[in-house]
């Protein structure tokens, strides 16, 4: 896994962003794909599924989207036959909501050494569990 998410205690959650797969017709699978966390002091957190379609790859860094402009044609074809990855900003989208402005609690990860497999962050007002099923990662908020 590489990051250690003791390093989030303390942080204020300031942005919530999801990227997921948007296929040819324009419409983005939003039951996966990665997410990212900011929070109040810059630091930012990217997970995803690993590579074993089993565990969660964790990432001090912000997506970066491969296909952005300006595409070459042989890219831009690419997408239009295939679709893309694309990011959304969820900080004001239902459930998403209720992690903004919430410090980070403590961290709890299911796993054995550097292989996590579900993470749970608590925040003061809510939760978030990430979890990877069918090498797809699985994010749910619940406010308490």
């Amino acid at each position: 896994m590489g990051l250690r998410l003791d390093v989030l205690v303390g942080k204020t959650i300031r942005r919530v962003r999801r990227v997921h797969y948007v296929d040819p017709g324009g419409e983005p699978d939003t039951t996966s794909g990665f997410m990212e966390l900011s929070a109040d002091d810059g630091f930012v957190v990217l997970f995803d599924s690993g590579a074993d379609g089993e565990s969660i790859r964790v990432e001090a860094r912000e997506w970066v989207d491969p296909f952005r402009e300006p595409l070459s044609a042989e890219n831009r074809e690419f997408v239009r036959r295939h679709g893309k990855w694309s990011v959304f900003d969820r900080s004001g989208a239902a459930g998403y909501a209720h992690l903004i402005g919430n410090p980070v609690v403590a961290v709890h990860q299911t796993g054995a050494g550097d292989r996590v497999t579900a993470l749970d962050i608590v925040l003061e007002r809510c939760f978030l569990t990430l979890e990877v099923q069918a090498d797809e990662l699985r994010v749910h908020v619940c406010a308490v």
